[in-house]
């Protein structure tokens, strides 16, 4: 376990890590989690953080500002109406579907450098710590 009590990816089973959507959705989660909770706060408002799930087979997200759940997977891989973070946290988002629905390393697939973007606005070193947590929860 990490130092909050989190699950790493290696301590998961690894021939069910890559098979199974659910434990990817909850990798994923950790990340958005860390992001949300540091520099400038992207997937939270007001203390509450955005989540990715799994319902009928798609993925959705319960966004924090709009109060919305809305599905992830979009005829043109254009942004929900209910998204409201813009497109470089879009792009993240569709990396972050692409890595749910397929298991292989889908960052920076969709633009804007991924997780290691440098004009989110956040500090170096929590970049760094997101980068981290990514690559032990098998992201990177």
């Amino acid at each position: 376990m990490n130092v909050k009590g989190k699950l790493s990816f290696w301590e998961y089973n690894p021939d069910e890590a890559f098979n199974s959507r659910q434990i990817r959705v909850d990798i994923v989660n950790q990340i958005i989690n860390k992001i949300a909770i540091s520099g400038r706060f992207f997937f939270s408002h007001q203390g509450e953080i955005d989540k990715i799930l799994l319902l009928n087979d798609k993925v959705y997200m319960t966004e924090s500002y709009s109060k919305k759940t809305f599905c992830l997977q979009t005829k043109d891989g254009r942004s929900p109406q209910y998204f409201h973070m813009g497109g470089t946290m879009w792009a993240l988002t569709k990396d972050f579907v692409d890595f749910i629905q397929t298991g292989k390393k889908s960052n920076h697939n969709n633009g804007y450098g991924g997780l290691y973007c440098t004009h989110w606005g956040y500090p170096v070193s929590e970049m760094e710590e997101i980068q981290e947590l990514a690559i032990s929860l098998g992201y990177l």
